[in-house]
């Protein structure tokens, strides 16, 4: 039972990581109440799928054309000025995006609202990485992205209930869209109290400017060649899905809003644990081993959710999806470190970023149009399919690097 939770005491890790942790709680607050909510208030504007499909591939598209520019330039000036800029261009964009009405000017923010996913998930693993002792990298990132699950469960919880919350404030109806603008607001703000723990970090000398053994071989092409195209599987198929959960819950299976929170708070509830547990289930299997057959039951699970008429099907494929998830993405994240020499990792996470966020963008983009034409049934099956493509590249390539973690 120890060996389970080793490497989870916050006084294995200095300040720096600390004050990291606590940034995400206010950020991925305000993300969540974004995510939740914001489709919802868009549909409550008079705009269908379509539109709402454009919106959420702008993001996505903006993140990947500004990853590779953000490693290169964090790599220089290092990795706070980003994580601030993260925080502040998301609070800011928020507010636009839940003022303004204008078609154009909608899509205008959401492109630049995408740049600070850039500046945060491009900076999240080589600074967690440069801060944390070797032994404990996968336990960082483990309690990095359960802080991300556990805050979400919350705020869905949350989030669900604050348009209702706003409409009794305001006396109107939740049917309008100003109980909703209301509640993205709070997101909005929560974004700005994220900066506060970041002002304290010191900034560290990278610690890939020391050589390391196997930084003066060859570039390695083939490593980077395929978690090229397994983030490309996976951003495309996370294009097709995530953006249109809510939508999917509310047009499909006709749940309200405080129950579609409810469902996105039990998806957290199992999200946790299999996070926690992700760094001991690979060291007891093997990273590939725990990936690529969990990502083939994850990918099955989605297709499924398409076909979903009944609240209890679709939350049942649902919550499999996300605890597939939540073991998966931080198992791979760890295990590109650990194959790739730390001179690297920068640019290995802006290729990963890179080639997730763009197929995501335009995939979200495509969907909305599918979704209109075909409905959900079409996107998730895309999705399904180009998830289990990833685990297959992803066993093809690696199934004989198993790493010791």
């Amino acid at each position: 039972m120890s060996d389970l939770f080793r490497g989870y005491n916050l006084r294995d890790y200095d300040e720096n990581v600390r004050r990291f942790f606590l940034f995400g709680i206010p950020l991925f607050s305000g993300m969540m109440i974004q995510s939740l909510l914001y489709n919802l208030y868009l549909t409550r504007l008079g705009y269908q799928e379509d539109f709402i499909g454009q919106m959420a591939g702008l993001a996505p598209l903006a993140s990947g054309l500004f990853a590779v520019p953000t490693g290169i330039i964090s790599d220089r000036v290092g990795r706070k000025p980003f994580l601030l800029a993260s925080a502040a261009v998301m609070a800011v964009t928020q507010i636009g995006l839940c003022t303004v009405t204008d078609r154009s000017l909608l899509l205008v923010f959401a492109f630049v609202a995408g740049t600070s996913g850039a500046f945060i998930w491009v900076n999240h693993v080589p600074f967690l990485s440069e801060n944390a002792a070797p032994q404990r990298r996968a336990q960082a990132i483990a309690i990095w992205m359960s802080i991300q699950a556990l805050t979400r469960m919350i705020m869905s919880l949350l989030a669900g209930s604050l348009p209702d919350l706003m409409g009794h404030l305001a006396d109107i109806g939740t049917e309008e869209p100003e109980p909703f603008r209301y509640a993205l607001y709070v997101g909005s703000a929560l974004c700005l109290v994220a900066m506060l723990p970041l002002i304290g970090v010191h900034t560290k000398t990278s610690t890939r400017t020391t050589q390391e053994p196997g930084t003066t071989t060859a570039f390695p092409w083939r490593t980077f060649i395929a978690f090229g195209a397994i983030s490309i599987c996976r951003g495309a198929s996370m294009g097709f899905s995530f953006p249109f959960f809510n939508v999917f819950f509310q047009q499909a299976l006709l749940l309200s809003t405080p129950v579609i929170g409810g469902v996105f708070f039990l998806s957290q509830v199992v999200a946790v644990p299999s996070t926690v547990l992700a760094p001991a289930i690979a060291r007891r299997f093997g990273q590939i081993h725990t990936i690529v057959p969990t990502r083939i039951v994850g990918s099955l699970a989605l297709v499924l959710l398409g076909f979903s008429q009944s609240l209890a099907l679709g939350l049942a494929c649902f919550l499999l999806t996300t605890i597939v998830e939540a073991i998966t993405a931080p198992t791979e994240m760890t295990y590109a470190t650990q194959v790739v020499p730390s001179a690297y990792w920068a640019r290995m996470q802006s290729l990963r970023v890179t080639g997730f966020q763009i197929p995501a963008g335009l995939a979200s983009l495509a969907a909305g149009f599918i979704i209109v034409e075909y409905g959900y049934w079409a996107t998730f099956v895309l999705a399904g399919t180009l998830r289990m493509v990833s685990a297959v590249i992803l066993f093809t390539v690696f199934r004989g690097k198993q790493i010791e973690v």
